[in-house]
């Protein structure tokens, strides 16, 4: 590289940000603020619910108005970014997010209100990302791209697995109050790092077809459809009729935001480069990434809590591991990148999270947590492996098509980042709940079956009905008793098969990443991207 390109690149990098380091360390802060918050409301919900009084109905659209707005936000942030600038959106949504974050626990009295602080908060908290991957992008050396992609995976996985962990010990040493405190902590650091990492900048002139409202079709289409996969299972899906709603209108302002994109292109945003092939591919392997997630998180903790009666302290202090290889390995996937082909390194993430299903899946009603440990060690490996693979895969393919060229383009992909991101942990909590449902439906019919008029379930239920009366009741409470029993057991059993079958599930979904992945043409690596420069 010559030395007037050399003083050119100066020139731009100077021109981007004045502390690279503050900036980036400022964002990947919001982001795991912005991660922390959203589980550490979903997981402490009961928790809150039993402290104000409210219905499980009304406290379901809590979680909804914060990940909707979260998802309504992102396509307006491009917009935003664009042209009042990263800083003054940071800034802004921080301090709007610490106010309503500090006000929440105050309002709960008033559904309402509480209601209302929620949707701000996750206003304000959904910028962090979409801001987050295009600062990491524009201020990250190529040379050291790739340890900032594993730090930026990092964020993701370890915040969502030490929710737990913290949820708990806010309830047991604390109060519930910091389920929405805990933000209070980080956030003042992150505005600290962003105003003297991210220079100001003048507000941009509106250019000539740089309109407003393409993005707000496109926040409204994204968030009807977000919202129906929040509270389909719920609402039983389109027997619903605001379901139905949900689903229709987002689909008809998605249609219609395409339509009025391709007939006056807005040129605030590039949507030719998503069309391509690997961008396809990856966003479905995105997208079943964010389902794998829901192994640690859902399925196991539901297992424990089935089987074992683990109270949250507990499932935490099994969950709490699953961050300690992923701490290590995200860091060396970061390494690996330098001298494997990344499609590799995420391939052979997601052929661990793939085998480690398996073998869970493999349940006994005797496994407890410290059973699990083993195979979740191997699931943490795993998922670390394969999300910084998938991210430096995805960006590979966008430096290819030249997705890397512009401001524009990198916000766009940060907004397409993002949508996908939480549009597949929806799609995938939906998925998995329903399947869930319908195994265990079809376990109990046929378990059921053949255990009516089974001699060995007569003889269990006379023994059980001994018991029960030679503890002091009469003989229909013992046997009142005794069909609970019987019938607690069939349940745990019935749990016990659903269960098995979403490991299969998630192992399944491993598999067709891997396929996926197989069809990623090749893209030159980042570093040598450069070099040939």
């Amino acid at each position: 590289m010559s030395s007037n390109q050399t003083s050119n690149k100066s020139a731009a990098v100077s021109q981007i940000t004045t502390h690279p380091a503050l900036a980036i360390i400022g964002v990947l802060l919001g982001a795991l603020t912005s991660v922390f918050t959203g589980r550490l409301l979903s997981i402490g919900l009961a928790d809150v619910q039993g402290a104000i009084g409210a219905s499980s109905d009304y406290m379901t659209y809590i979680t909804t108005a914060f990940n909707a707005a979260n998802m309504f936000i992102g396509p307006l942030t491009v917009f935003m970014g664009a042209i009042l600038g990263a800083r003054r959106v940071l800034l802004w949504a921080s301090a709007i997010f610490i106010l309503a974050e500090f006000l929440s626990p105050f309002a709960t009295h008033n559904p309402l209100v509480f209601l209302v602080l929620q949707t701000i908060a996750g206003l304000a908290a959904g910028t962090y990302y979409p801001l987050t991957f295009t600062i990491i992008i524009r201020n990250f050396s190529l040379k050291y791209l790739y340890l900032g992609l594993a730090i930026y995976a990092l964020d993701i996985l370890a915040s969502t697995n030490i929710a737990h962990l913290v949820e708990s010990f806010y309830i047991t040493h604390l109060s519930w109050q910091w389920i929405f405190w805990n933000a209070l902590l980080p956030a003042p650091i992150m505005m600290f790092c962003v105003y003297f990492g991210i220079p100001r900048q003048p507000i941009a002139k509106p250019k000539a077809g740089m309109e407003f409202w393409g993005f707000l079709y496109a926040a409204f289409a994204f968030t009807f459809i977000y919202i129906g996969l929040d509270q389909g299972e719920r609402l039983d899906w389109l027997n619903s009729p605001w379901i139905a709603a949900y689903f229709g209108v987002g689909i008809f302002l998605l249609f219609a935001t395409l339509f009025s994109h391709a007939r006056k292109p807005n040129p605030m945003i590039n949507l030719s480069f998503l069309r391509s092939r690997n961008f396809l591919i990856l966003g479905f392997v995105l997208v079943c990434f964010r389902f794998l997630l829901l192994e640690p998180t859902l399925l196991i903790p539901s297992y424990l809590a089935l089987l074992h009666n683990y109270r949250p302290e507990q499932t935490a202090a099994v969950l709490a591991w699953i961050a300690v290889p992923e701490l290590l390995l995200a860091p060396i996937a970061g390494l690996l990148l330098y001298k494997v082909d990344s499609r590799f390194v995420c391939a052979f993430g997601f052929a661990l999270v793939g085998l480690s299903s398996y073998a869970s899946s493999r349940l006994d009603p005797a496994w407890t947590g410290e059973t699990f440990l083993f195979d979740q060690l191997i699931t943490a490996a795993g998922l670390a492996l394969a999300l910084t693979g998938l991210i430096a895969t995805l960006l590979r393919s966008a430096l290819k098509v030249g997705a890397l060229s512009n401001p524009v383009n990198i916000l766009t992909i940060s907004c397409w980042f993002q949508t996908c991101r939480l549009f597949g942990a929806e799609i995938g909590k939906a998925i998995l709940s329903r399947f869930l449902k319908v195994q265990s439906d079809f376990h109990y019919s046929v378990v059921s079956a053949h255990i009516n008029g089974d001699w060995l379930t007569n003889d269990r239920l006379k023994a059980l009905t001994f018991n029960n009366f030679g503890a002091g009741s009469g003989i229909d409470d013992a046997k009142v008793k005794a069909l609970i029993e019987l019938g607690g057991s069939l349940k745990q059993q019935v749990g016990l098969l659903a269960f098995s079958d979403g490991f299969v599930l998630v192992a399944l979904s491993a598999a067709c990443c891997i396929l996926a992945i197989g069809f990623v043409s090749y893209s030159p690596p980042l570093v040598a991207a450069k070099s040939s420069k």
